[in-house]
């Protein structure tokens, strides 16, 4: 056999690396035209989703048969090409263009898809202009119009930051213009707390039309764009036939007969999402002073005779306080400064992973809540437990939690019953009942109520159409708070989240009514690093006893501090007696205490930092190791083959 020279092998070697990156050249050219993908995400988070499909399945089935009706017109509009367009909004335009590819392979001809690019004094910005579409920085747009028929829908501008609720935010515009305005459902609202805006009750001046008038909740504006909302009094004593789902927010001494219209809507096939309060932040109605409002004086909210009657009845004197699941951010400006082991921060562990609405949620913000007792459910019902509270968790008076944290957090572990912590459970936060309803109004109808009487009237004799059994399975929800409804709670200046209670009603509105919409938006949202969120939780309870301790030491020594101080007996006059050596050993203690807070914050945040770096290795450094292992292995294999000829 003639042996190759260095130079052919050479030429062979340059050869073959030319054949295999022509192959590839050519493999990605063939590839782009199919454009073919995978989607491996959890959830298929990058392909149209059921709902989206079954809105265009809706378009296709009411275009059928009439080739000569007009097709859904999407008109995406994005500027390219211009210097003052940043680089986050061409990535997240070529994200909103292959979602809408999408839409269009998947309607074909009952979908238009138009693309233009709006540059600047062109056609197309005259038609983006027409359209509503906004200018960003005198500069670029980027936003989609939706017609069909006589109806069109805008997004004016499609913002980067809520592109995990893409896929929402055009289905939704899309489901809003193939339905005319009475085909959308009618949500009724019924709440003693002012979620429709108007005075300001702080304003003096606002009740006489010379202040500035509040708008409606955030939740309330949000609803009103998909739904025909109806304002319902607080005293109604009917729900309307043409309402769908009830919105009741803080029922507060409900008389008897509000409470059985409620009752009669349930039993007719209504769906009620009931939203009660031990500590209502929001309710002013107990206040001398709106100036110097102290939250919570307006009193509890409760719906005695329906929760008794359905075996989940509710404890609105107390609060749940929770070890594990309190706001623990100093600078939260919910925290007010203070420890706050009754305001809740839940995570997915509190949610139910297996009800749509809240499968997928992330962070929810609970203020002060109260408990459902779910233990003796009436029979023929059943309780599903949307959303819990830790196992450390127990009741507490609603006012002292607010100010005296410290002291409900030590409590905690300080007495037992045999070993075990007194009253501490897992509390059931909000859920939801389904099954066959029975009235809890046996004997029909109760009589109006003699004006200024507190007792209940008598049974009216003529009860015609009293129903005492819903017909079919019907659901009801429950939750245990009403300040998950109030801004500040989800969204901050400029509309930034910072929870997803918003979501979580938008969910349950959506669920109890048009399901089309609810699996888009539950799944496209923010995924957490589990491994890591755990990891670091373990962490911070490492920690979190010796910090307590430390801080209540502080409390001490600052309390200590104050008792030094006295009034003088003058009117006027404050004098101070402090004893030199005294208030020098306090001051000592209270640097060594704040010194030793310091230290353990900066030992939880190193180990904070090392599981961050260990698990940043694991993911850079494991499969290059991988490689390099299996390639010495096949290395050795091969020279093993090679010695043995």
């Amino acid at each position: 056999m003639k042996k190759e020279t260095k130079f052919a092998v050479f030429l062979n070697s340059v050869g073959g690396a030319l054949v295999v990156l022509l192959c590839v050249i050519a493999f990605n050219i063939i590839t782009a035209q199919l454009k073919m993908k995978g989607d491996l995400t959890e959830g298929k988070l990058f392909t149209l989703s059921k709902g989206s499909k079954l809105l265009l399945d809706a378009l296709a089935k009411e275009r059928e048969g009439d080739d000569e009706s007009s097709p859904l017109e999407i008109r995406f509009y994005v500027t390219r090409g211009e210097k003052g367009v940043p680089v986050v909004v061409n990535e997240h335009g070529s994200r909103v263009e292959d979602l809408l590819d999408q839409y269009k392979a998947y309607a074909g001809d009952n979908l238009e898809l138009v693309k233009l690019n709006p540059r600047r004094y062109t056609e197309e910005e005259k038609l983006a202009t027409n359209d509503g579409i906004q200018l960003i920085n005198n500069a670029f747009y980027i936003g989609l119009a939706v017609s069909y028929l006589d109806n069109t829908e805008v997004i004016t501008v499609l913002d980067p930051s809520r592109s995990t609720n893409l896929e929402y935010d055009i289905s939704r515009v899309i489901k809003l213009v193939l339905q005319t305005e009475e085909e959308r459902e009618t949500v009724g609202v019924m709440s003693s707390l002012n979620v429709w805006g108007g005075p300001d009750p702080s304003n003096p001046m606002a009740a006489l039309n010379r202040g500035q008038q509040q708008p409606p909740w955030f939740f309330l504006q949000q609803l009103q764009r998909d739904f025909n909302v109806e304002r319902l009094e607080p005293a109604a004593t009917d729900i309307p036939e043409n309402v769908n789902v009830l919105m009741l927010i803080h029922p507060k001494n409900v008389s008897e007969a509000t409470e059985y219209a409620i009752d009669q809507f349930v039993l007719r096939g209504g769906k009620l999402i009931a939203f009660v309060d031990p500590l209502a932040q929001r309710d002013d109605s107990g206040q001398q002073n709106p100036q110097m409002r102290l939250p919570g004086l307006g009193g509890d909210s409760n719906l005695n005779r329906l929760f008794s009657k359905w075996g989940v009845p509710f404890d609105s004197s107390q609060v749940v306080a929770d070890y594990d699941y309190h706001l623990k951010n100093p600078r939260d400006p919910m925290s007010q400064g203070r420890l706050q082991p009754a305001y809740l921060m839940l995570n997915r562990d509190a949610l139910d992973s297996g009800e749509v609405v809240t499968r997928d949620l992330g962070l929810i913000r609970l203020p002060y809540a109260g408990s459902f007792d779910t233990s003796n459910v009436a029979t023929g019902l059943t309780v599903t437990e949307l959303i819990t509270s830790s196992e450390d968790a127990k009741l507490v008076d609603g006012m002292s939690s607010q100010f005296q944290g410290q002291q409900i957090m030590q409590s905690f572990y300080s007495g037992s019953e045999d070993g075990k912590p007194v009253g501490i459970r897992k509390q059931v936060l909000a859920l939801k009942l389904g099954g066959k309803f029975t009235t809890a109004f046996p004997n029909g109808k109760p009589a109006a109520e003699e004006p200024g009487s507190s007792k209940p009237g008598a049974t009216q004799p003529d009860s015609a159409g009293h129903l005492t059994e819903s017909k079919e399975d019907n659901f009801v929800c429950l939750i245990g708070d009403t300040d998950i409804l109030v801004d500040e709670h989800y969204v901050f200046q400029q509309r930034i989240p910072i929870s997803e209670n918003l979501v979580f009603v938008q969910n349950l509105v959506d669920h109890f009514g048009d399901e089309t919409l609810i699996n888009i938006r539950s799944r496209n949202q923010n995924r957490p690093f589990t491994t890591l969120v755990k990891l670091t939780k373990e962490a911070q309870k490492k920690f979190e006893k010796k910090l307590n301790k430390l801080q209540a030491e502080q409390q001490t020594i600052l309390q200590k501090k104050t008792e030094l101080q006295s009034v003088g007996e003058g009117s006027n006059q404050f004098t101070l007696r402090i004893d030199p050596e005294a208030i020098k050993e306090i001051q000592a203690k209270q640097l060594e205490i704040d010194n030793q807070i310091f230290d353990t914050n900066k030992e939880l945040l190193a180990d904070i930092d090392w599981i961050k770096l260990k698990i940043k290795l694991a993911n850079i450094g494991l499969m290059p190791l991988l490689v390099i292992l299996f390639g010495v292995g096949f290395f050795i294999r091969k020279r093993k083959k090679t010695a043995a000829v």
